[in-house]
């Protein structure tokens, strides 16, 4: 005899009890369970996220801690309300169509807010992104684009991408100079120059660890210096076209050199290379930019005598901005007899400091009136422009060597 196996479906009634009952709740009791579930939900983030010294606990008595609407509108003194903005300020989540975007050109924004979405942006897209918002801006109009580049918040969207990634962490997308260089300009000009201070230090206090082999996409000591000399270089950037003097960038480097490990070949090479930066740009590009200050001046030679580079010492000593000297110039010159015969086997930047020493201190011999040496140091001045050839390729220079003018220092 063949018995049947009964359904599943006869088995419900009676047999197997009803896996999911219907909540029976009314309108009251729906809302009384959500209050009870995002009460839980906060306690566990307050849990895990505690009140700070000096905020009001969470069991404060409400008599105690009734505040106008506004105020609750405006504050963030809950942790949980920190911790859920912090969330939704990532760029992951932050992308809203509905928002303006920055008054440049929108598409790069666009670009820049869905490639973060998707998960392929790059050091190299990011720095592509600055580079375009630049271009537009410039050619929108070159006037106030310091200012321009400060409005368009380009830097902030790059610096919460690099953060939400975790980029940040190991500072390794400093390895890419592109970006480094369009980046730092724009933080400078949105006022977020202390994050760029920020990843100096950082930087500083791994210089020990950081390898000499320039290595794509990874920080090195060509990273330090780079990133040293950006922050330099927008210390003494106007928000105008007008040329400021060099007191930011003094005290930029020296306070960069105090971060930075004693004895260490990478931060030695890193001070080295921005010294050196600046000591060219205070002499032979001096010319139209106001003096600086005596005391940052004087400190930025002294921290310049232990890297041995006398004839940027020499030189500084002609642009000192109250007691120039020539003293120093015309004893390196003397001493180096056969110089003019060296010039033409030197690279096209040593032909020109060399020549600008000489300039530069023909010119201040014939200020103070000092005739003794200059017959000696027109004549070096003559042999080394014929060692250049400089009397046929460029007239224009032999004919200001005896003029008034100021003189034109570029070969």
């Amino acid at each position: 005899m063949v018995v049947r196996t009964p359904p599943l479906s006869s088995l419900k009634t009676g047999f197997l009890p009803q896996i999911h009952h219907p909540l029976p709740l009314n309108r009251r009791e729906s809302q009384h369970l959500l209050e009870s579930i995002t009460t839980s939900f906060r306690k566990n983030l307050d849990r895990e996220h505690p009140w700070n010294a000096g905020e009001p606990s969470i069991n404060t008595p409400a008599s105690s801690r009734s505040v106008p609407a506004e105020q609750l509108r405006t504050s963030n003194h809950r942790p949980t309300d920190r911790h859920l903005r912090a969330i939704l300020s990532n760029p992951l989540f932050a992308h809203n169509a509905d928002t303006p975007l920055p008054t440049t050109t929108s598409k790069p924004f666009d670009v820049f807010d869905s490639a973060v979405a998707k998960g392929l942006m790059t050091t190299r897209r990011a720095a592509g992104f600055l580079a375009t918002v630049r271009s537009q801006l410039t050619a929108e109009s070159p006037d106030n684009l310091r200012q321009r580049m400060g409005a368009s918040g380009a830097a902030l969207l790059v610096v919460r991408w690099l953060r939400s990634s975790g980029q940040e962490n190991d500072l390794d997308f400093l390895g890419n100079p592109a970006l480094l260089g369009l980046l730092v300009p724009f933080m400078y000009a949105e006022n977020m120059q202390e994050v760029a201070w920020t990843w100096l230090a950082q930087l500083a206090a791994r210089a020990t660890k950081l390898e000499y082999k320039e290595t794509p996409g990874k920080a090195n000591a060509q990273a330090l210096s780079r990133l040293m000399s950006a922050i330099i270089k927008e210390n003494s950037v106007s928000n105008t076209q007008t040329q400021i003097s060099l007191d930011g960038s003094f005290a930029a480097l020296a306070k960069a050199n105090a971060m930075l490990p004693r004895r260490d070949l990478a931060a030695i090479a890193a001070v080295r290379n921005n010294w050196a930066q600046l000591s060219w740009i205070s002499t032979v590009d001096a010319l139209g930019r106001p003096r600086p200050s005596v005391p940052l001046f004087e400190d930025f030679v002294e921290l310049g005598r232990p890297l041995n580079l006398p004839l940027d010492l020499a030189h500084l000593d002609l642009h000192h901005p109250t007691m120039p000297t020539h003293s120093t110039a015309i004893e390196y010159l003397r001493l180096r007899q056969k110089i003019a015969e060296d010039v033409p086997n030197m690279k096209p930047r040593a032909q020109q400091r060399i020549l600008c020493l000489v300039l530069d201190a023909a010119e201040r011999l014939k200020r103070t009136g000092q005739l003794t040496e200059a017959p000696w140091l027109e004549r070096l001045r003559n042999t080394i422009y014929e060692r250049l050839n400089l009397g046929i390729l460029n007239t224009q220079i032999g004919a200001s060597l005896d003029s008034n003018l100021p003189i034109q220092r570029g070969l």
